[in-house]
């Protein structure tokens, strides 16, 4: 009895949670959702290109943020992975379902220990995530400290002009070059590296294929329209 009004005092002590997949939807369903009214109210037009780019940012902005807690909570993703390696083993998508499903409290979405289950998970797939000699620990970390102001500017700056056009065009440039060069080099040193040995191609494909292929096709996009911006000198790709 004791221990169940403690377990249930810790519960509420913890707050409303939901499982982490609806906090996930709600937010970049949300952000996309408002980025696309912003700019239909502004300018009264939808526009493929920049509707495509909101839903890219905003996804990128939350994945900063993991990739900050990456280097944060470094230790634990260790320890978890650690503990998760041997149970999950031959079964690393039942562990991958268990992450989104698991329930987070309202009150820590943004805690940055609540989300270190993503790459202890990961690490069932590479290793290197749960290791910071590595490159991908490294280049995703520094992702997420380089990334998250640039693209948040860049997801409001194509609505609300907030440079010049060639100015947001070159930071797109940037940004975009830094996402779909190091997605490159990362698939390079997974398969180089054996990492996908031992893992079937399904979840392979699933689980590190379709995940990481969003930071090559966006970014070509996203350089397309940087461009754009540069040889016009106006936001008419956004329009």
């Amino acid at each position: 009895m004791h221990t169940q009004t403690q377990t249930r005092t810790q519960s509420q002590a913890r707050g409303v949670s939901i499982p982490t997949i609806v906090a996930i939807a709600t937010f970049v369903v949300g952000l996309t959702s408002l980025h696309i009214w912003l700019h239909y109210r502004t300018y009264g037009v939808f526009n493929a290109t920049q509707i495509a780019l909101a839903f890219f940012l905003v996804v990128n902005v939350m994945i900063a943020w993991w990739e900050i807690a990456l280097f944060v909570s470094q230790d634990k993703i260790q320890a978890e992975y650690d503990e998760l390696r041997e149970h999950y083993r031959g079964r690393e998508m039942a562990a991958c379902a268990e992450v989104f499903s698991r329930p987070i409290p309202l009150t820590r979405l943004l805690a940055f220990d609540e989300w270190t289950r993503v790459w202890s998970t990961y690490s069932l797939f590479d290793p290197g995530y749960s290791d910071r000699r590595s490159f991908c620990y490294n280049i995703d970390v520094g992702n997420g400290f380089s990334t998250l102001i640039p693209a948040t500017l860049y997801a409001f700056g194509m609505t609300f002009e907030l440079v010049p056009a060639r100015i947001l065009g070159i930071i797109g440039v940037i940004i975009f070059w830094q996402m779909f060069y190091g997605t490159s080099v990362y698939f390079f040193q997974f398969f180089n590296n054996g990492r996908h040995k031992g893992h079937r191609v399904k979840d392979i494909l699933l689980f590190v294929g379709v995940s990481n292929a969003m930071w090559w096709f966006f970014p070509l996009l996203g350089l397309w329209a940087s461009v754009q911006l540069i040889l016009d000198g106006t936001y008419s790709v956004f329009l």
